[in-house]
């Protein structure tokens, strides 16, 4: 019989951000609806993923960097400390945004509104592998809809 902690860490290939809750949101690393100024209280100097879409980003990837530039000085506003994988793919004229070795060094991930975030593979990977090194992923507000 397979455990409920084996069974959260066989994430789905694709976006399921219901399943994701599901087993996640109940031991708290896996929070939504937030407001950016109620993490910065807990994640203040601390490293953070910035999850953002980038590969297939509607307004393509030079849009995509651009707008997790945008997020990184949000964050860096209240004091927490950004990388973006998206902003680092484009810089680097990468295809796809890897997140994995951010991920070694980053305390938790933030996944801000920015439209396409529920469907971006990039923003998925991220949140996979955050918790799957029990690292929390926070959904900023705004978030709950894919705008």
């Amino acid at each position: 019989m397979l455990d409920l902690s084996a069974a959260a860490r066989q994430f789905p290939d694709d976006p399921d951000w219901t399943w994701l809750a599901w087993f996640w949101a109940p031991g708290g690393l896996f929070r939504q609806g937030l407001m950016l100024e109620a993490i910065a209280a807990d994640a203040a100097g601390r490293l953070a993923c910035l999850a953002t879409p980038y590969a297939r980003y509607d307004g393509g990837p030079v849009l995509a960097a651009d707008t997790a530039l945008e997020w990184m000085a949000q964050l860096g506003r209240v004091d927490i400390l950004p990388l973006a994988p998206a902003y680092l793919a484009d810089e680097a004229g990468a295809d796809i945004a890897d997140p994995v070795r951010i991920l070694n060094y980053a305390d938790l991930v933030i996944i801000p509104p920015v439209p396409g975030w529920r469907r971006s593979a990039c923003v998925w990977r991220a949140a996979c592998c955050a918790l799957d090194r029990m690292k929390p992923v926070c959904v900023l507000n705004g978030g709950e809809a894919d705008g």
